[in-house]
Parts: structure tokens; C-alpha cells; sequence
């Protein structure tokens, strides 16, 4: 499957769910964080860099919001329909046109639309995909797409057996408390299916073009974060889910 098929793929279902026709000429205004995720949140209390720069892309629509997180940061204004429509490319999915549905999805009570705003609520959803990780698949054969130094740190520490895999030239190769980080290129990408009982991958492999790599490979996926919430539910995309209120 190519992007542009999944993004087809993705725009007929959110098209075909109740309640939407009625949303696609309201009015929907997109803003994009100045930024990087890092500089809005310490989420990097390591001393090193913690993943490629990303901004938050925040959509408005009746009221309600959805976000989604991108290496390139855009805004929009017009209607759901004409925000859906921002075509995609090699690169990705438009987070924009992620946003939208999200925040649509939101509105209806489909799924979350953002994503918790403190460091507490963040690491406790990266606990709970810890917890869920290692009671169903145990203690190895764990493969990370897209690096998270607070899952890499609390997976170090519980002592399991993983791969990390990134495409940020500045963490591969590198040491990151004892656990070295590899490139996501193709060889080592086709390794870690082979080996790997569980991959976690980041939900922003949605606006870089990536996660088709790992679809419709046999292997059991656990997508996480809020960029691909809306997406994940519409495609039946094994997805953490991003709770409304994160009691976690």
C-alpha cells in the first residue's frame, strides 16, 4: 500500500461515518505551534536531544479541537471539506488534514482530538503502553519506530530485550542510556519485522510517509500518540489510545 492509497483509504471511511456530512462545509481554522515540541514541554529531562523537532498542528472545528505533529508546520483556514482535501505527498499525510479529523472525530465523541498537555499525564500514558507491551508480549522482541527517550529509559530499566529505530541522524548510531540507536532504512527495518513480536511505532510516521513500511506485514503493530487517533480508529489501525480525561 503507498500513502496516497491509505490516505484514499482514510477519507472515504471518515467521509462515510455518521455525522460527518454535516460537518464538511463548517468552518475549520488550523494554527501551527512557532515552536518545537521540545521547547513547549520537557518531555527532553535527558541531557541529549530527545527526538527530531516536531510541532503541534491544532484544528478548530465547532468548538472542538484535534491535533496532530509534524516536521513542517503549516496553517489553514476554510471548511472540514477543503482542509480534507490538502492533498498528500512522498512526504506524508498532511498534518493538517490530520488535525481536521481529528478534531471532527472529537466532536462526534469518536476519539480524542488532543493529547495531554502535562509531563505527569504524558508519562503515565507512556507507562501504560509500557505496562500493556510487556503483559501481553513479555520481556523481548520489542521493536520501537521513532525515538522516545522516556519509553527507551523505562524499557532500559525494566531490563527487556529491544531494538530502537529512528531517522533523525543525530540520535543513530548513538548511545542512549547503554541502548544503541539504528537507522529505520531497510535493512534494519526488515530485520526487526523478522525478529521483532511487537512493534510500537510513533503515530507521526503518518505525516512522514513511513508507516506504510510497516503495514500489511504479518506482524503485530501497536500505534501510539495523538496523530494518528483519528485515523487508527477509522482504519481499524491498532492504536494506545489517547484518553478524553488521561486517568490512564
Amino acid at each position: 500500500m503507498t500513502i496516497f492509497e491509505l490516505y484514499d483509504k482514510l477519507i472515504i471511511r471518515f467521509t462515510e461515518t455518521d455525522g460527518v456530512t454535516g460537518l464538511l462545509d463548517q468552518p475549520v481554522v488550523i494554527t501551527a505551534d512557532t515552536e518545537p515540541e521540545p521547547a513547549l514541554m520537557p518531555w527532553n529531562y535527558v541531557p541529549f536531544k530527545d527526538r527530531r523537532p516536531e510541532y503541534r498542528v491544532t484544528a478548530e472545528l465547532c468548538g472542538t479541537k484535534g491535533e496532530a505533529y509534524t516536521e513542517t508546520p503549516l496553517s489553514f483556514e476554510g471548511t472540514l471539506r477543503e482542509a480534507i482535501e490538502i492533498p498528500p505527498s512522498e512526504a506524508g499525510i498532511d498534518a493538517r488534514c490530520l488535525a481536521a479529523i481529528n478534531a471532527a472525530m472529537n466532536h462526534l465523541g469518536l476519539c480524542a482530538g488532543e493529547f495531554p498537555t502535562t509531563f505527569d499525564e504524558r508519562r503515565l500514558y507512556t507507562d501504560a503502553i509500557f505496562s500493556h507491551v510487556t503483559e501481553k508480549y513479555g520481556r523481548s522482541n520489542i521493536v520501537l519506530v521513532g525515538y522516545d527517550g522516556y519509553l527507551v529509559k523505562k524499557f532500559i530499566g525494566a531490563d527487556l530485550d529491544f531494538w530502537t529505530m529512528d531517522r533523525d541522524p543525530d540520535n543513530i548510531s548513538q548511545d542512549r542510556f547503554k541502548h544503541v540507536i539504528v537507522n529505520s532504512g531497510r535493512y534494519n527495518r526488515e530485520a526487526c519485522l523478522e525478529w521483532g513480536k511487537i512493534i510500537i511505532i510513533t503515530g507521526s510516521t503518518l505525516t512522514n510517509g513511513t508507516i506504510v513500511q510497516y503495514l500489511d506485514k504479518g506482524k503485530d503493530l501497536l500505534f501510539y500518540g495523538i496523530t494518528i487517533a483519528g485515523a487508527a480508529t477509522l482504519l481499524g489501525l491498532p492504536w494506545f489510545p489517547v484518553k478524553r480525561k488521561p486517568d490512564f
